[in-house]
């Protein structure tokens, strides 16, 4: 893959990214209460959580003067 990209001294470009998603469900009860028959849902906590990540790429590109070029 190639990609070409005109930009200004200084400025700033993103290049790409990953996105990621993850559904977690996770049970939580009392210990020995939350197993009994029929009643155990009342001591129980179900609980449902998403996380959603974002990695950006970015690229600033500065044009720096060479110090043999400048005496």
């Amino acid at each position: 893959m190639k990609s070409k990209v005109s930009i200004e001294n200084g400025g700033t470009v993103v290049i790409g990214g990953i996105y990621t998603e993850d559904d977690t469900d996770t049970v939580e009860q009392v210990p020995l209460l939350g197993d009994i028959p029929v009643l155990g849902h009342l001591f129980k906590t179900n609980i449902k959580s998403s996380e959603r990540r974002e990695l950006l790429i970015f690229i600033t590109p500065r044009i720096v003067a060479d110090s043999l070029t400048l005496r």
